[in-house]
């Protein structure tokens, strides 16, 4: 007599190795996605801090907790000032420093000097140039947002039609809004709104070289932020020359 009964093949080691690689899998990704929010953390809080001390946060990039400033500074004091800030950020493990010393930056003579933060806490704006001027009241976003809408294009033509005129003119293109929300939240929208305009103005054909974008937060306030009138007016979009 001849058995017919098929022999079952054990499947038992087969789904162990494919509910091991599942784990390892989604293992993988949730400490991808951990690291992707701690590096988006300690990049806001470290902007934050590296504005609120009165330097640029345009190059700063972590890999983990590691962070790594580049860039160019008008002193070896300037860079040790923005490294030692840094390294201060609750959570970060270390900063490296790839700045460049370029002492051209503070003796030339064509270089304008960022407007001061007067003594009773508030902001004061250049206005010196002619691009400074320009109201940019129409240039205002939703909450929470950073997309411009028709009123804020048509309100940034006449910036793209004086940096175009003037195309040795460096500006910073800067965001600023209220002590509404976070501070890490402040920093983010604003950086995003900064670019947001930037973005616009290279793509209305203004050089890339022309135009750098900074998100202050709520750092430097026009208005006391106790009062309606006071945080409209320092939700706001500014332009201010580095160099003509």
């Amino acid at each position: 007599m001849v058995d017919t009964t098929q022999t079952k093949q054990p499947v038992t080691p087969v789904l162990t190795l494919m509910v091991t690689l599942s784990v390892a899998t989604l293992t993988l990704v949730a400490v991808l996605s951990q690291q992707a929010t701690i590096e988006t953390d300690l990049l806001q809080r470290t902007r934050q801090a590296l504005v609120e001390a009165g330097f640029s946060a345009n190059n700063v990039q972590f890999n983990g907790r590691d962070g790594t400033l580049s860039g160019t500074v008008s002193s070896e004091v300037e860079a040790e000032q923005m490294l030692a800030i840094s390294r201060e950020v609750y959570g970060v493990r270390d900063v490296s420093g790839q700045l460049l010393v370029s002492n051209s930056i503070s003796n030339a003579s064509n270089v304008l000097e960022m407007p001061p933060i007067i003594s009773d806490g508030l902001y004061a704006p250049s206005k010196q140039h002619e691009v400074e001027k320009i109201d940019l009241s129409g240039v205002q976003f939703a909450y929470a947002q950073a997309e411009l809408n028709e009123t804020a294009v048509q309100t940034l033509q006449e910036v793209v039609t004086h940096l175009r005129k003037s195309p040795d003119l460096t500006v910073e293109v800067s965001a600023h809004t209220d002590r509404q929300s976070t501070a890490l939240g402040n920093m983010a929208v604003t950086q995003a709104r900064a670019d947001a305009v930037r973005n616009y103005l290279l793509s209305q054909g203004v050089n890339a070289t022309q135009v750098k974008a900074q998100g202050y937060g709520s750092a430097r306030p026009l208005a006391d932020n106790d009062t309606e009138e006071g945080r409209a007016q320092n939700r706001r979009i500014e332009i201010t020359v580095f160099r003509e």
